[in-house]
């Protein structure tokens, strides 16, 4: 079993990012290999069908990667800031390189932070984009704010919520099972 979160925040080292690699060790505990993908640190270029824009080499290459990433994944977790009450819009661009047969039937898990705000309205217009693309969205979500995690000496962010590190527990295992359980196999 293979999965992938995508972070979709403009800030490398983002509470976003903190909780991907949060998950990723509760993954781990599956025994479930999980890639992160964070788009700060890998960006796509901005789709264009025109032609008007030129991708360099490297974003060329994190493009091609990505989309192979996603289509090689049993599950999803897209991850966002509360950008304007909404998901960010460097997460709906790399979304935009995808279609409905990189997400179809695949379990897809939701999180997101708020600096603001706390806020899950950005959950909630992922579950619609999921839909769209014949994901499955998983029931449990996570909806933080800054102030649910804490700093190492080096500055690195870490999720210090315990209320937050139990819902993490229950998504992955959420998560798991309907990989597990799928009984939309063959609609693939």
């Amino acid at each position: 079993m293979k999965g992938l979160i995508i972070v979709g925040s403009a800030k490398v080292g983002s509470h976003t990012n903190a909780l991907a690699k949060y998950l990723v060790g509760q993954f781990d505990n599956h025994d479930i290999d999980v890639d992160i993908y964070d788009l700060a640190e890998r960006p796509l270029n901005q789709l264009d069908f025109s032609g008007t824009t030129h991708p360099t080499e490297t974003v060329k290459a994190n493009t091609k990667d990505f989309q192979d990433k996603v289509m090689e994944a049993d599950f999803l977790v897209l991850g966002t800031p509360n950008y304007h009450g909404s998901y960010s819009g460097i997460l709906k661009n790399a979304l935009d390189h995808v279609n409905m047969d990189y997400f179809k039937m695949k379990p897809i898990g939701l999180i997101g932070n708020s600096g603001g705000i706390v806020s899950s309205e950005p959950l909630s217009h992922l579950r619609v984009i999921v839909r769209s693309f014949l994901g499955i969205a998983v029931p449990t979500q996570i909806a933080t704010h800054d102030s649910d995690y804490n700093k190492l000496d080096d500055g690195t962010l870490y999720l210090d919520d315990e209320q937050f590190q139990l819902r993490a527990k229950l998504f992955v295992d959420q998560i798991v099972s309907f990989v597990n359980n799928s009984p939309y196999e063959h609609l693939k």
